[in-house]
């Protein structure tokens, strides 16, 4: 399996269980999750963590983690200074295609609006910077 140029071994990979495990002994947040992140940078060159920082609908946003059995979604709705996001482990779920299609359209959606709406910024302030 390669994702994002990192080709992965999926025997070196965590499970979902043995992730949630982590993260319920360690603290569901983003300082353990940290912790998996160093090991699958040092295994495999790449975190394999990825951060959805918009809502989804249900939750303010959500990790996605590489695991053997696919994607999993750690969502999360609050963030503290000393541990950062707070995750939801009872909400966690293994990614199924059709919600993974639904992440992809709806990030395109909001950066596509996102970038309109910069370079129209840009463009009135350097309208205003020439008057």
């Amino acid at each position: 399996m390669k994702i994002a140029g990192t080709e992965i071994d999926k025997s070196k990979l965590m499970t979902k269980s043995e992730i949630l495990d982590f993260l319920t002994k360690h603290g569901a947040n983003d300082r353990s999750l940290a912790k998996i992140r160093e090991r699958y940078q040092k295994h495999f060159g790449n975190e394999l963590v990825w951060h959805y920082p918009i809502s989804e609908g249900m939750h303010k946003a959500l990790f996605i983690v590489v695991v053997k059995e696919g994607f999993l979604s750690i969502p999360y709705d609050l963030v503290c200074k000393s541990d950062y996001e707070l995750l939801l482990l009872e909400k966690a779920c293994l990614l199924s295609e059709e919600s993974l299609e639904f992440l992809i359209d709806d990030f395109k959606l909001f950066s596509d609006y996102l970038l309109a709406a910069l370079a129209g910024m840009r463009f009135y302030s350097l309208v205003d910077a020439e008057t």
